[in-house]
């Protein structure tokens, strides 16, 4: 019997890796159907970052900090105000492949099949069956919004935080409403969230300050789950030590302005329906408004219908679902926020990722009232089947319909892999993680313009490793030099490989004064990487280390257990 069970579970996990792991090709083949990087609204900003990356751990630089292979040589701290850890995987195909293009899609395709597998995982543990997980896992990953985010917005750091998201929310149920001792799925999925997009994980968080509004009388055992929560807070913050202690580090040593500030407000909510009819998923540059997708909002009709059928708890996420996707709209009153900390979401849409899983979570269940109404329990893989087959026709479909459009299909505006090679495509956003002195200044940084002794000069940057060189000829003593590079608390500047002393000048770069007559000058800015950035990685590392396999120990299974499991797969 033991026997039996053992090749029951290991056919359908070998099924079940199958099928995601054709959906996730499917899907990249798809995005890369003409080889090129399609002009979505981030696509230059992110390839840069995967550039950088890139180029860091070729150097050896396993902790990279500042940009010195690209965004134009200003010594831009990119890494230090942008998680980069989720990214790490993506930049490091790039050395694997000769087409940075087939590199960026194939990296694409490998996280929706790992967002496929922990839907699946996390569905499966939120509901005992193994069916509710795969007709979950479709409906969330085959779904418009999650391809308005790779493909018209192109934000994959955002992306990225969408398959963490399932995790943080049965973590989050698991603490406040079910098992709170398994409170280390909600650190496992908020440190994933907050190493991968910190807009995100603000808005998750306060998304989930909503629901403990809304429904913490329904709880109970306030304190084991106020004991619950702060261990996971407390291990997030060590999970994801790489990335916040040198960001704190930073933020604490200069003023920094708000990233790109803009008027919290909500898409007009008729043209958020219509376009969710229409399954758009076209760039909003292109007309589009971003949206949750056909499938979607008839699983949100559909169980406003039937939302008399639905149990208690069911009942509580089709509220949280259709608020979620109130948010998204200009009928939500968001001009309160404004003044709030909130406002740095820039983009009220955004919660859309948050409409779209809750969403998925009642098209699923309806999905499953429907077989069991039908009578139709006996067909549930063939209805799985083609369920998969057509949302991810669906999702070609809506995918082929945004390439077509104007702008993103633009030769002047998609980034080729000759263009990454060389490091010849277009980057922006210098102000958004720059100092507030440099954001001010920042065009004629940009432009290698800086200053010696107060009078304008355009210097020539090279990069040297993990350095930016330039050389000066002809320098009298106590002449004051400021260089067109961003000046950081670890910023630091060596003069014929001596160290010197550097201040900030009011544009915010690198400063200094030379304190003798010298005929040839070499200055080299680096970034520093301290003993609390090494702190900050062996941190997380160890954090990470005893969560997941701390986390196997606790779940070892005999298989009298195994079968019992199985058995809850069973419709």
């Amino acid at each position: 019997m033991h026997i039996s069970v053992h090749i029951k579970w290991s056919l359908k996990l070998f099924s079940l890796i199958l099928i995601y792991a054709v959906l996730a090709t499917t899907m990249a083949l798809t995005l890369n159907s003409k080889g090129i990087v399609w002009a979505g609204d981030d696509a230059s900003f992110h390839i840069g970052r995967l550039v950088t990356l890139n180029y860091s751990f070729q150097h050896g630089n396993l902790l990279p900090s500042i940009s010195n292979s690209n965004f134009q040589q200003i010594g831009y701290g990119i890494n230090l105000f942008y998680p980069w850890v989720t990214l790490a995987p993506l930049a490091l195909l790039f050395s694997l492949f000769n087409d940075p293009v087939t590199a960026f899609y194939t990296g694409i395709g490998i996280y929706f099949f790992i967002s496929f597998c922990i839907s699946h995982f996390v569905m499966t543990r939120f509901s005992n069956s193994f069916w509710s997980g795969i007709i979950f896992s479709l409906f969330y990953n085959l779904s418009t919004y999650l391809l308005i985010e790779v493909l018209p917005r192109s934000d994959i750091a955002e992306f990225i935080a969408t398959i963490f998201l399932p995790l943080c929310f049965l973590g989050f149920y698991e603490v406040f409403f079910r098992d709170y001792h398994k409170w280390y799925i909600l650190a496992i999925g908020m440190s994933g969230l907050l190493l991968s997009h910190i807009l995100s994980t603000i808005i998750v968080s306060f998304f989930f300050i909503l629901i403990l509004v809304l429904y913490i009388i329904k709880s109970n055992r306030y304190w084991s789950r106020t004991k619950a929560l702060i261990k996971a807070i407390f291990t997030t913050i060590c999970a994801s030590a790489i990335f916040l202690i040198p960001f704190l580090n930073e933020i604490s040593f200069q003023p920094y302005d708000q990233p790109s500030p803009y008027t919290l407000k909500g898409k007009v909510l008729e043209k958020m329906l219509q376009a969710s009819l229409l399954n758009n998923s076209a760039q909003s540059i292109d007309g589009n408004t971003y949206n949750v997708g056909v499938v979607l909002l008839i699983a949100l009709t559909l169980g406003l219908i039937f939302f008399y059928k639905f149990s208690s708890l069911y009942k509580k996420i089709y509220v949280l679902a259709f608020l979620a996707f109130f948010m998204t709209t200009d009928v939500f009153p968001w001009q309160f926020f404004q003044g709030t900390p909130l406002k740095v979401i820039q983009f009220p849409f955004r919660f859309l990722m948050i409409a779209t899983l809750l969403a998925a979570v009642i098209a699923t269940k309806l999905t499953l009232m429907a077989i069991d109404e039908l009578n139709l329990v006996k067909f549930k893989l063939p209805i799985v089947i083609l369920l998969a087959a057509g949302l991810c026709g669906l999702w070609i479909l809506s995918a082929n319909n945004a390439q077509r459009q104007p702008f993103i299909s633009n030769e002047k505006h998609v980034i080729t892999s000759k263009q990454i090679k060389h490091k010849k495509f277009y980057e922006d956003y210098y102000e958004q993680y720059s100092p507030a002195a440099a954001g001010k200044f920042i065009n004629s940084t940009i432009w290698h313009v800086g200053k010696i002794d107060h009078k304008q000069v355009t210097f020539h940057p090279k990069t040297q490793g993990e350095s930016i060189v330039f050389k000066l000829a002809g320098i009298s003593k106590n002449t004051v030099i400021e260089l067109p590079i961003i000046r950081y608390k670890n910023t630091e500047l060596t003069i014929n490989n001596k160290k010197a002393k550097i201040s900030t000048s009011k544009n915010g770069t690198v400063k200094t004064k030379i304190t003798k007559k010298i005929s040839l000058l070499k200055l080299r800015t680096t970034y520093k990487t301290t003993n609390l950035t090494i702190f900050s990685a062996a941190l997380s590392l160890i954090t990470w280390v005893a969560l997941l396999f701390g986390h196997l120990k606790r779940n070892k299974y005999n298989w009298t257990d195994m079968e019992e499991f199985l058995k809850n797969f069973e419709y």
